[in-house]
């Protein structure tokens, strides 16, 4: 009775080469191996899959329906296989974590003191064999990401989609969003105030397309009022919450990012009747990561960073 095969390594290196290349030519290049070589290792892992992986056309290589089911994996064992042979010389790939701007605030400085707690007498964080480097995004993008096989870990909030059982996404903490303005704005009163005056006023917002902004419209038409044109839109919290202190626009962001702004004098949060809703700040995974002592031990570092922040 003969053996069934498995794709191997090769095949694997083969698949993900042509998916990031858009191209066997390309891909072959890269790779230092000659074409027909490519072609030959991509069609044994054709056949050891049972389905056709790309679409190969002049316009060059493009994933089919059962492609993109592969790859996110094969990227993921590729992944795995580059950090096993890393941790033979000791020299392990740093930890790629994906995270939205209003974690960057609240979660990183936590979970830096973890994974880099200083040490009595040392000036600086001391040695814990980890590194990570951090891409910010919105949650859409930082998930696509993570799928895609870029990233180990994200950030984001709970409004993303599933796209199998490999994936895993927890809850880290929730964060109410809120409206601040200048701490002198002379247009809004220190008490309660309507949704349907603020919105007489001159707003600046996050860019449309973001959670951030599609969560806060949503809430805006929930209440019957008709949606908000902002002045300005921008990319991130940092730019409104410069704006709105010099000037009389209004804004929104996460609670705990203008709390610290209005305890300089410059921000007032305003209160309103009706609250913006709570946002879940979700950590989002493979669940197989886990398997990996290092990503294991991460894993747990973001875990304690939420539950001390």
């Amino acid at each position: 009775m003969s053996k069934h095969k498995n794709l191997q390594r090769r095949h694997i290196e083969a698949l993900v080469a042509v998916a990031e290349s858009r191209s066997v030519h390309r891909a072959a290049r890269e790779l230092g191996v000659p074409q027909p070589v490519l072609s030959r290792l991509l069609g044994e892992a054709e056949a050891l899959v049972g389905a056709r992986l790309f679409e190969r056309s002049s316009h060059g290589s493009v994933p089919t329906a059962q492609g993109r089911v592969i790859l996110p994996r094969a990227r993921f064992a590729l992944r795995s296989m580059e950090r096993l042979n890393d941790l033979t010389t000791g020299d392990a790939p740093p930890i790629r974590l994906g995270c939205i701007p209003r974690a960057m605030h609240t979660l990183l400085p936590r979970l830096l003191e973890r994974v880099y707690p200083r040490q009595d007498g040392a000036d600086g964080p001391g040695p814990t064999g980890m590194r990570f480097v951090v891409q910010e995004g919105n949650s859409v993008a930082l998930f696509d990401a993570l799928v895609a096989g870029d990233l180990d870990f994200s950030i984001l909030r709970g409004n993303v989609q599933q796209t199998g059982n490999e994936w895993a996404i927890e809850r880290l903490f929730d964060e109410r969003t809120v409206i601040y303005c200048a701490a002198d704005h002379p247009d809004i009163a220190h008490g309660q105030v309507s949704l349907s005056r603020l919105a007489a006023l001159d707003w600046t917002l996050p860019e449309r397309g973001t959670t951030s902004r599609g969560a806060f419209d949503s809430f805006w038409t929930q209440q019957g009022l008709p949606a908000i044109r902002p002045l300005m839109e921008t990319r991130s919290f940092e730019a409104n919450l410069a704006l709105v202190a010099a000037s009389r626009l209004v804004s929104i962001a996460p609670e705990s990012i203008v709390r610290r702004h209005v305890g300089f004098g410059v921000l007032r949060i305003v209160k309103v009747r009706r609250a913006l809703p709570v946002n879940p700040v979700m950590l989002a995974y493979h669940r197989m990561s886990l398997e990996d002592p290092l990503l294991n031990r991460f894993h747990r570092d973001v875990v304690e960073a939420a539950r001390a922040r």
